[in-house]
């Protein structure tokens, strides 16, 4: 790595005939230190764990930047302070006068410290502080996001792309006050090296496909999206097919936002807090995917209609539904209607956020929802009779999606599956698969957002709701461009949700936890249930084969070692010796897994010549390395405490109007900080437990309802 003081210029690679661009790989990164005040005394971020509540609530938070890296391909450069950065991109910015894109993996990170010292004349977010996007007011160098490209940690980045280098771990000491005064050993400044490294090798790998660094997409979403607008460019009965599809009317786009819903995530309540042994997990092969190629949609304009009644409902339409229950109690042990979905609840009885048993609630749901909440609720008691009524109805015409967006489908399918595992191809089955995982992201984004503005003179964000004129312009808009309709991701999930739920409630009483696309079930349960899925998996696969004219095969592609990966079926993922959870994303287990597959740090509970006995967690907001906080699964119990020196797992405090600080660093070093803005990361731990109102249900016999035989 070499100091800023010795960069003089460089040769840029200017490519392109018509439009001259700068393709040089650039890269940034900084380094920063985080402290905070209490009674007028400087501390490390790290001593913040040691305080009590009190004290906590009495410390001032700050933070600052003392090293630069900026990347130009491969060689890095350095500098300590902000004002060393101008007079860098100062020189930069001589070479020439093409627009240079510089790659930064979290830019909101580094632009809560940039925006201090410099201005933007454009910033590009999703939502305050989440920056895609930001071009320097002085200089014609644009900043982008690479995380939000990769949805991939920079410590991730090597694994998954198999790139020739990796993120340097342990070799900077996070928990010490530095400054820009604060001298760095040439291991320190090896380890802020290779953090500019990775990206560069990211990008390009990337540059492989995109051949030029503007045309790289700006989200891993992104890339799949623009293949498939490059797919489909003169294909115009896939346009028009889409565009007969999406919805103008402003009131259906409300509805359907309302009938959105991701995931099933979801524990049985009744095995909550045992430990269960001999647990077998299944996994739908490409539950999404494969929901997108076999299911109908949507492919007409909603229109209104007068229906009252279940039994009124053609099943050769799709129906979205505005719907008020009353006296509904779930009849299984499972629940399954999601509390935060439903508007003007009385009486309510609630399992961990799903509805026990309501008096009543409104709701605003698709018809495969509407169809599985009538099978799954019945009578609150036998004096107070459930019933509905259908408050408003809409209905479209349903159909396949177009032949060429399930053939796109099923390119990525059949690539990443003959690459996976085959030497020399790791570069390829990493994008394909990144792109595989994004059809989903894409089928369900919704471009209708508020806007979320960015001030250069406050240095603050505004988020400002779009008007309704402008909402219908964009729905038309939409419309012309007849690219992907939004209706066609409210279906997904909810085909999704009752393909997993489905199998669920037919093992009810022996599902300890589902997830999205996973069952977690203990021994008894009926195989013969997932294995009338799997044929009607091949049934609806014949189906759309035979409507389509598309080889079976192509489902069911072959990897390289001659096996077939069939789309859609429910396969076993594994055994777990035992098994607990806590309630939704939290739970833990042991598994035994070989010697050559065991990962660092694993937390190994037992060890044998040629496999081992792993304990492994899974609990929203804290990092896999909390598993090293237990010793065995009896410790998974509430109060349970995932400490900062087993997790490193941070909360970021946003530092805004920084005073000039004059702190000592570790060395005993003075020097003046006059940071502006910053973020202050402070050591988080997290103490595992349950609500009141869920420990009631748990522990109060008299809710053990009775199981609904079928």
């Amino acid at each position: 790595m070499k100091h800023f003081s010795t960069y003089s210029g460089h040769d840029p690679e200017i490519v392109g005939k018509r439009k001259k661009v700068d393709n040089t790989i650039y890269t940034f990164d900084i380094e920063t230190t985080s402290y905070y005040k209490y009674k007028e005394n400087i501390y490390s971020a790290i001593e913040y764990k040691n305080l009590d509540k009190k004290q906590q609530e009495e410390c001032e938070f700050f933070s600052t930047m003392y090293i630069w890296q900026f990347g130009i391909n491969d060689i890095i450069y350095y500098g300590r302070t902000f004002e060393e950065l101008k007079q860098f991109l100062e020189v930069l910015d001589n070479t020439s006068d093409k627009r240079k894109i510089v790659f930064i993996h979290n830019l909101s990170f580094e632009f809560q410290y940039l925006k201090g010292f410099f201005n933007f004349s454009e910033v590009l977010a999703r939502k305050s502080r989440k920056v895609m996007k930001a071009v320097f007011e002085d200089y014609n160098i644009e900043l982008r996001c690479s995380y939000m490209m990769s949805n991939c940690s920079l410590a991730k980045l090597s694994d998954v792309y198999s790139l020739p280098i990796e993120k340097k771990t342990g070799d900077l000491d996070y928990t010490l006050i530095r400054h820009s005064e604060t001298p760095l050993s040439d291991i320190e400044l090896g380890y802020c090296e290779y953090d500019c490294l990775v990206v560069y090798y990211y990008i390009k790998f990337l540059l492989s496909k995109y051949e030029k660094v503007y045309k790289i997409p700006m989200t891993s979403t992104g890339q799949v999206r623009r293949e498939l607008k490059e797919t489909i460019v003169s294909d115009w009965s896939y346009k028009n097919t889409v565009k007969k599809a999406i919805n103008t009317n402003p009131h259906i786009y409300n509805m359907l936002y309302d009938a959105f819903a991701g995931g099933y995530t979801h524990a049985n309540y009744i095995y909550t807090d045992e430990i269960i042994s001999n647990v077998t997990s299944y996994d739908f092969t490409s539950s999404y995917p494969y929901v997108l190629c076999c299911f109908e949609y949507p492919s007409g304009e909603f229109q209104k209609c007068n229906i009252t009644n279940i039994k009124q409902m053609s099943k050769r339409l799709c129906y979205l539904i505005r719907v008020k229950f009353t006296n509904i109690k779930c009849k299984y042990l499972n629940t399954f209607i999601s509390a935060s979905k439903c508007n003007n609840i009385r009486g309510a009885r609630y399992d961990n956020g799903r509805v026990i048993q309501a008096d009543e609630l409104e709701m605003t749901i698709t018809d495969v929802d509407f169809r599985f909440f009538l099978d799954t609720y019945t009578d609150i008691s036998i004096d107070k009779k459930m019933s509905y009524e259908i408050l408003e109805c809409y209905y479209s015409t349903k159909h396949y999606l177009h032949k060429t967006f399930i053939n796109f489908i099923l390119d990525k399918y059949v690539k990443k599956t003959e690459y996976k595992n085959v030497e020399g191809k790791e570069l390829e089955y990493a994008l394909e698969k990144a792109h595989f995982n994004s059809l989903y992201g894409m089928s369900v984004t919704n471009n209708i957002r508020d806007k979320v503005e960015y001030n250069n003179q406050t240095k603050e964000w505004t988020e400002t709701p779009i008007t309704n004129d402008e909402i219908e312009k964009m729905l038309e808009k939409e419309k012309q461009n007849g690219f992907l309709a939004f209706s066609t991701g409210v279906w997904v999930t909810a085909y999704a949700r009752d393909n997993l739920l489905r199998c669920l409630i037919s093992n009810d009483r022996y599902v300890l936890y589902g997830d999205t696309d996973s069952l977690k079930m203990k021994q008894g349960f009926d195989i013969s249930v997932i294995n009338e899925y799997n044929k009607s998996v091949i049934e609806k696969i014949k189906k759309v084969c035979e409507y389509y004219d598309i080889s079976f095969d192509r489902f069911s592609p072959v990897d390289s070692k001659g096996i077939h990966h069939t789309l859609g079926l429910f396969d076993e993922d594994g055994m777990y010796k035992e098994f607990i959870t806590q309630g939704a994303k939290k739970y833990a287990y042991i598994k035994t897994v070989s010697n050559k597959k065991l990962k660092k740090n694993a937390n190994i509970i037992e060890k044998r010549e040629t496999e081992s006995d792993v304990l492994e967690i899974t609990v929203s907001g804290v990092p896999k390395s909390g598993a090293n906080c237990l010793k065995s699964l009896d410790d998974f119990r509430d109060d349970l405490v995932f400490d900062f020196d087993k997790t490193n797992k941070n909360t970021l405090m946003y530092c805004e109007n920084q005073e000039p600080c004059t702190m000592e660093d570790y060395l005993g070093n003075i020097y003046t900080v006059n940071d502006i803005s910053g973020c202050c990361l402070l050591p988080c731990t997290y103490t595992l437990g349950k609500s009141l109102e869920y420990m009631k249900l748990i522990t109060d016999e008299s809710s053990r309802r009775a199981v609904y035989k079928e």
